[in-house]
């Protein structure tokens, strides 16, 4: 992967500050079979990596950071793909990882898989938003994640419903960490993205508006925002990626 000088220190920056790890939605209930076709998981050993949501039946979105170890690279040979189930690891489909397109500044990655996805009524695309996400909205967030900071990996696609909080709030709660392009959403209620949910989806009125990067401290059950980059602030750099891969004959 070919990754700028200015994204490895924004991404360290960030993600050091915040302490990246394998990432829940903590507090979420369970979905039902199909029910979040779209979702996906980067996972490497049989341990989530991350999440991530499916755009195309060739690609997916989820977070640049979930391909670094801190400032090393994970091989991206050894990554899988699961999606198609509820259950992480069960009645669903692997795919793996062929290329790896990283945002220059932001933490946001458009991944292509070897071969198509199979799509079918438990794995299919979602359609994602041509603007900014705007506030006091609510959104569906999903993951295999934690359920709870000191808990096991979970293997059950949990959800959960999120407000986004207005820009001055969101500004105020990530201070210097503040960038256009990123919206927050409360968790104050308890419920929010945890480890092994970051670069998981979050949707409204069935499209894709953000891709989860990280929760306002670094830890999550805390109350703080999750914080998500605004997949329709960077809408044209996702559909030039897109547009500019042949398609497999």
């Amino acid at each position: 992967m070919k990754v700028s000088a200015s994204f490895v220190l924004l991404l360290l920056g960030v993600c050091i500050a915040h302490g990246y790890v394998v990432s829940r939605v903590a507090d979420g209930a369970d979905a039902s079979r199909g029910q979040f076709p779209y979702q996906v998981a980067l996972t490497m050993k049989r341990q989530t990596v991350c999440g991530g949501v499916m755009v195309h039946e060739r690609f997916f979105l989820t977070a640049a950071h979930c391909f670094f170890n801190g400032d090393t690279p994970l091989p991206v040979e050894q990554l899988n793909v699961f999606y198609g189930s509820e259950k992480l690891f069960s009645n669903g489909r692997y795919n793996r990882v062929k290329t790896v397109h990283l945002h220059d500044q932001y933490d946001l990655a458009v991944v292509e898989v070897r071969r198509k996805f199979d799509l079918s009524h438990t794995s299919r695309p979602v359609a994602f938003g041509q603007e900014k996400f705007g506030e006091n909205l609510v959104a569906t967030v999903t993951g295999y994640g934690r359920s709870t900071v000191e808990g096991n990996m979970a293997f059950q696609l949990k959800y959960a419903q999120l407000t986004s909080l207005p820009a001055d709030q969101c500004r105020e709660a990530l201070g210097d960490d503040y960038h256009e392009g990123v919206f927050c959403l409360d968790t104050s209620a308890g419920a929010g993205f945890c480890m092994g949910d970051y670069g998981g989806p979050a949707v409204f009125e069935d499209q894709l508006v953000g891709v989860g990067s990280y929760t306002v401290g670094g830890k999550c059950e805390t109350g703080q925002p999750d914080v998500f980059v605004d997949v329709g602030y960077f809408s044209e750099w996702v559909r030039s990626v897109l547009e500019a891969e042949p398609a497999e004959q």
